[in-house]
This record gives structure tokens, sequence and C-alpha cells, in this order.
């Protein structure tokens, strides 16, 4: 076994070595799936990484750059954003739809830059940073006589996984939990305390536990009642995959989760499109979510995608009716969201000609989801709304694409005046040139 151990590093790193930096820089998830497959040690793989890295260093002119000897691999990577953005929202009165919408036409534009570094004994960190400080959208308008914009900290993290079942972060990261722009909006960045759980079960199939602790508001301790404690966001999720075959790229993917809030508030600061500064209480949200992938139903590269996720909250009648302050006379407490849609790809999005479409339709109750949390591309961030979605995306080049997306919402309960649930019916639509480095 030895034996065979050595004849596989030494095949290995000759084969990244001959092949040249690029790949040796890439070698990562090789390397990780020797050590799955028995082949290598946790410790024998440390140490490829280490020659690999090494090599680099000394034979290439990017390697030339002074590193520290504990860093593994360093990427650098962001996107440019050029945005149209037109929308049109009508308000809800006590007496039915508002006679004029407002309307707005702008020129926007997102950079976002993102530093990841892969550290020895299973450590990671990075960074990101991006011009917007709203955690739902880091979009800046072409405006102010040209003044210049700020740039902002989005993410800022430490990881460690001691082998290939575990991952621990801490910090402002990457969203752990699997879900849609149901529940989460993809631009923000959780911050606080995550964890992962994976078990490998037959053939490519996964099962996995994610936890996160998210961190929303540090109060002043010396207030009393509920307003001195910190305000916090405890979500958990089970996940499985499973693969239609071994050699199959088709897969069927379930999620169902929970989230609760502690008993605090959110006095002031938050600056997402629809954001509630108040209490956080009355959100016990159970979630289920998921997806099924078809590849290749339409020739090499095809696939088609079935969608879905929803949120039902267990206390919706006190966040409606204690918190948000309808009556129960004229309104439903709205517990429940969902959301259903449908996919279409060729290639994967990062070749020249991959292009993608995605169509969803979604209703959400006034106190079904978390208002600081969701898409602020889809309704403006508001509840007590239900519409649909129809996102396209086509690869200009390897590393640019052009976008489309468009929305239509309508009200569910007539006659809401509250501020989360006020727009009679709204529409949006983006246009987007991006491009990825």
């Amino acid at each position: 076994m030895l034996h065979l151990k050595s004849k596989w590093l030494a095949l290995l790193a000759g084969s990244l070595i001959a092949t040249g930096s690029a790949l040796a820089q890439d070698s990562g998830p090789l390397v990780d799936l020797l050590v799955k497959k028995g082949i290598v040690t946790d410790q024998e793989a440390e140490e490829l990484r280490v020659d690999l890295v090494k090599d680099f260093v000394a034979n290439t002119s990017a390697g030339k750059l002074n590193l520290s000897s504990s860093i593994s691999e360093l990427k650098f990577s962001g996107d440019l954003r050029m945005r149209y953005e037109y929308n049109a929202q009508v308000p809800e009165l006590a007496t039915g739809a508002a006679a004029v919408a407002n309307e707005t036409s702008r020129q926007r534009f997102r950079l976002r830059f993102n530093t990841d570094v892969l550290l020895q004994k299973g450590f990671s960190a990075g960074f990101a940073l991006e011009t917007g400080q709203a955690s739902d959208s880091a979009n800046q308008t072409f405006t102010g006589a040209a003044d210049d914009y700020g740039v902002f900290v989005a993410k800022a993290y430490i990881g460690w996984s001691p082998n290939l079942n575990w991952a621990f972060v801490l910090g402002k990261q990457k969203n752990i939990m699997y879900t849609t722009d149901l529940r989460w909006d993809a631009d923000i960045n959780p911050q606080g305390a995550s964890e992962i759980y994976k078990s490998f079960l037959t053939g490519k199939d996964t099962f996995e536990v994610r936890a996160m602790q998210h961190a929303m508001q540090d109060n002043n301790e010396q207030v009393t009642g509920a307003a001195h404690r910190d305000a916090w966001l405890f979500e958990q999720q089970a996940v499985y995959t499973h693969w239609f075959g071994k050699e199959n790229l088709s897969s069927l993917i379930v999620a169902a989760g929970y989230s609760a809030y502690n008993q605090s508030v959110i006095p002031t600061g938050a600056l997402n499109s629809a954001a509630f500064i108040g209490t956080v209480r009355a959100q016990n949200y159970g979630t289920f979510a998921g997806e099924a992938n078809l590849a290749n139903v339409n020739g090499a590269g095809t696939a088609f995608k079935f969608y879905w996720d929803s949120s039902y909250n267990f206390e919706a009648s006190n966040r409606a009716y204690q918190v948000y302050g309808l009556n129960p006379a004229l309104f439903s407490k709205g517990a429940s969201a969902w959301l259903a849609g449908v996919g279409y790809s060729y290639g994967t999005g990062k070749v020249m000609g991959d292009y993608s479409l995605k169509l969803d339709y979604r209703s959400v109750g006034v106190a079904a989801v978390d208002p600081n949390m969701n898409d602020s591309d889809w309704g403006f961030s508001k509840t007590n709304q239900k519409g649909f979605k129809l996102a396209l995306s086509y690869n200009l080049t390897d590393f640019a694409n052009f976008n489309v997306t468009y929305f239509d919402t309508q009200i569910i309960q007539q006659g809401m005046t509250f501020s989360l649930g006020n727009l009679d019916k709204s529409h949006e639509v983006l246009v987007d040139l991006v491009v990825k480095f």
C-alpha cells in the first residue's frame, strides 16, 4: 500500500508540475479526492500542497510575489456590473390602489473584489470589498455631479476544515444555507459563526447538517428590557443530495430547516430596501426547499431544473397583529410563503455561448419571511405580494455576461397600508452587462 501511495504522489506531483503552474495552483480538489479515496493521508496531501506551492514560487514569475510560507493558495476575483434599471410601484391605500405610480429610471454600477486564502492545516481566510453599504445591494447610482463612490467591507472571515467532513467559519461570510431569494437575498453575507457537517453516502450522495448563528445587532446592555440583548438569528438545516447514477449528472436536492430570533430589537441602522426597524420576536420559521436537475435533456451540456422554496412562520399571529399592528378583523396573519420555478440552461455559464433562463412564481404572506433578509430584486423586498420573476443570461465571452431580469407583483390582501405590505402592484426591468475577473 505504501508503494502504491508513493506512486500516486509521484504521478500527481509530476503531472501538475509538468503541465504548468496554473494547473498546480488549482490542484486542491484533486488532492482532496485522493484523500477521500484513501490513496493518501491528510499529512501526505498537506506535504504535496506545500511542494506544489514551493515549485510555483520558484519557477514562475507570478510566484515571485513575497507571500507567507503558510499560504497554500491565494485567489483574487471580482466582477464589475453596469446596469440600467426601470421600475414602477403603485402604493396601496385603504380604499385601494393609488391613482399614480411611482416610477424610477436610472443607470447604476456595482464593483466587487474578493480575496480568498487557503492556508495550511485546514485553515482559510478572506475578505471582499464592494461599492454599497446596504447588505442586500452593492449598487451605486451614477449621480452627484461625478462625485467619487465609497468602498465597504462585504466579507471578512476565518475558516477551518480539519477534514472533508467538517467546516467552521467565523466572521462576515458567504451564506452557507441552501435557499432561494424567496427568503435570502443573494447579496447578503451573514456575520457570526457557521458550521457544516458533511457525510459521504453511497455513490456521490451526501447528507449535510448546516447551522448558522447570525449576529444581527449589537445593542446597549445598559438599556432595560429586550432592547439590551444583542439580536441573533439562529438557523439550522439538513440537506440531502442524491445523484442518479455514478456517471449521471442528474440530481435531486432537498433541504429542510428551521430559523428563529432571540428576544431582541433592531433599533436603527439597517439600510436594506424594506428593512423593519423594531423587535425581531415572533419570527420562528419552518423552511423546505429543493431542486430536481435533469442533465443533457436536449443534447450534451443542456439541463432542465425544477426548483422550489417555502417558509411558514409558526408565530405569524403575534408577528402580524402585535408587532406589525394589523387589524385581525380585516387581515389574515399571512403565515406562509412559497416559490416554484423552472429553468433551462446550456453550459455552466462560464464559456462564450452559454445561456440560461429561469422563471418562477411566488406568493409571500405579510408575516411569512424576514423583511431584513428577503430579495430586494423582487417586489422591492416587501411582503403581502404575489407574482413572477424572469431571468435571462447569455455569455458574450468566457468572462462577460449579458443579463435581463423582470418581475411583476400584485397585492394579496387589499387595503393594507402597513409599510411592509402596502404595494398594490409593482414591476421592474434590470438590464446588466457583467465582466468577471
